[in-house]
């Protein structure tokens, strides 16, 4: 706003000279030396920040142009307008209507060419103003919203950082809670049995020449204490191990998930039937053909929606991808659908294609009973 004021003060003080240096019969050296004061109080009104200061120094100015114009040219009177916004926008900032009857205001004591002057610049700096002002404000409520975002940005990327920190400690007190499960699980069952067995063996060892038959009682009871010991850590083993049905469906969850949020992709996955039936292969081969489905419905199909069902049924593990995109009565089969026909067919499994309402892909794998 300052740079405003202070190029409107230029323009306006050189076009004040130019009429006073043309319409006037003397321009005397005292004229000059007013200019350069006026031009002096302003640059000290731009340099004072303190605003009761500034509205000390416009009130000097106003006085000091009122006294040049009544005692030495009365064109002064004409930089009298943008003084009075000056003064009364600290008072009545956004009244526009008060701002211009302000300034109006010594309008009443002219006459002839001065007062047409006074009211023709009195209205230009008025429009001036006000077109300023308004893209001031703008700006002002845009930075003030800028502020609030990156608030909001510098809050939520702290809570996101106590989140990742909160996430990373309790993962690593998981971790440890669960090492210090297994291997109190350890002591506890296999390390008490090889104590055991240990103390038999030795007793066996010093009995072994005296009394082999109570020798040969202690080995048959440390080999037994042993495997007992190593079938506890069997079980243990395996019920810590994850199920191999729950590995291959959370690893197709996850990647139909990132698939989707990647492709801008509505995605859903759902299962039905025994998950244990199905082996490691046929998880690979159904978590392929599920990315090749993902991957056409986004390029080629503009699908906005996939929905992933597996099935166990009687004899077969099911796998059906439908969207919601461009369908097609007559298939092409593509590298893509033959790569999934090869992959399945490895496993003695089949691939059915439908286009006629969206798209839709089965996969079809045979499977024995256990």
């Amino acid at each position: 706003m300052e740079l405003w004021t202070t190029g409107n003060k230029i323009i306006l003080l050189i076009y004040i000279v130019i009429i006073t240096y043309f319409g006037s019969d003397q321009s005397g050296r005292w004229l000059i030396l007013f200019f350069l004061i006026y031009i002096t109080l302003n640059l000290v009104q731009h340099i004072v920040k303190d605003p009761r200061l500034k509205q000390g120094v416009l009130l000097l100015i106003i006085a000091y142009v009122l006294g040049c114009a009544w005692y030495e040219e009365p064109n002064f009177i004409l930089l009298l307008p943008l003084n009075m916004y000056e003064i009364a926008s600290f008072h009545i900032r956004n009244k526009y209507p008060a701002l211009l009857a302000a300034a109006l205001l010594p309008a009443l004591f002219l006459r002839d060419l001065l007062l047409t002057n006074y009211a023709f610049i009195a209205l230009l700096c008025f429009l001036n103003y006000t077109l300023i002002r308004r893209y001031m404000d703008k700006v002002d409520r845009q930075e003030d919203a800028i502020d609030r975002m990156r608030h909001d940005l510098q809050r939520l990327t702290k809570k996101q950082n106590d989140n990742y920190e909160f996430a990373r400690t309790s993962e690593y007190m998981v971790k440890l809670e669960e090492r210090n499960r297994l291997a109190q699980e350890i002591h506890d069952g296999l390390g008490h049995a090889m104590t055991g067995a240990l103390i038999q063996m030795e007793a066996a060892k010093r009995l072994l020449d005296n009394d082999p038959a109570t020798a040969s009682v202690l080995l048959q009871n440390a080999i037994g204490i042993s495997k007992e010991g190593i079938e506890e850590i069997r079980l243990t083993l395996k019920n810590n191990k994850p199920l191999v049905e729950q590995l291959g469906l959370t690893r197709l969850k996850t990647a139909v998930e990132s698939f989707g949020i990647q492709a801008n992709l509505h995605t859903s996955v759902v299962h039905h039937g025994d998950m244990e039936i199905i082996t490691p292969l046929q998880w690979k081969i159904i978590h392929e053909n599920v990315t090749e489905c993902l991957t056409n419905a986004a390029k080629y199909a503009s699908a906005t929606t996939v929905h992933v069902e597996v099935r166990v049924l009687n004899r077969f593990i099911q796998a059906v991808v439908s969207d919601n995109g461009r369908g097609t009565e007559k298939i092409v089969k593509g590298l893509g659908l033959l790569g999934m026909e090869e992959r399945t067919a490895s496993v003695n499994g089949t691939v059915i294609a439908d286009g006629t309402s969206g798209f839709t892909v089965t996969t079809l794998i045979p499977y024995g009973r256990r």
